[in-house]
């Protein structure tokens, strides 16, 4: 005895609105501020490197430990400071994740969007089928 095409379709919305829901509420919001924290950290930087140069890259890279709170950012700024001496363009080399970064964080709230938008579609079609449902009872009484 399997189950009935009625049954396997709720579960599967059931699913999709579980899904869609656990990532607009968490997963998304994480992977923004993760995203979000390696574009600060990043344009923090190249902004530093185009004002003063390799210099002012170091100068702005040494302080980062002592003023940010972010371990995140911290672990970018040892990251970034060991790959530091074997780049050739640094300018170019942070202008590219910046622009990764970005992309990456928008993708991210887009898809976050999207999946709010399935919930309210799903919401709104459970809500008609439902009261189509319960019209169908009131005429067979």
């Amino acid at each position: 005895m399997g189950f009935p095409r009625n049954r396997i379709i709720k579960i599967a919305v059931v699913l999709v609105f579980l899904c869609c829901t656990l990532f607009a509420n968490f997963f998304a919001v994480r992977m923004m501020f993760r995203y979000g924290v390696e574009t600060y950290f990043y344009d923090k930087l190249l902004v530093a490197y185009n004002i003063g140069g390799a210099k002012g890259l170091k100068i702005e890279l040494g302080k980062i430990p002592f003023t940010d709170k972010s371990p995140l950012e911290s672990k970018l700024a040892k990251d970034f400071s060991a790959r530091l001496e074997s780049l050739t363009d640094p300018g170019a080399f942070l202008k590219d994740k910046v622009q990764k970064s970005r992309k990456t964080a928008y993708f991210i709230r887009n898809s976050r969007s999207a999946a709010i938008v399935l919930m309210i579609v799903i919401f709104g079609l459970q809500l008609i089928v439902n009261s189509l449902g319960s019209l169908k009872s009131r005429k067979s009484l």
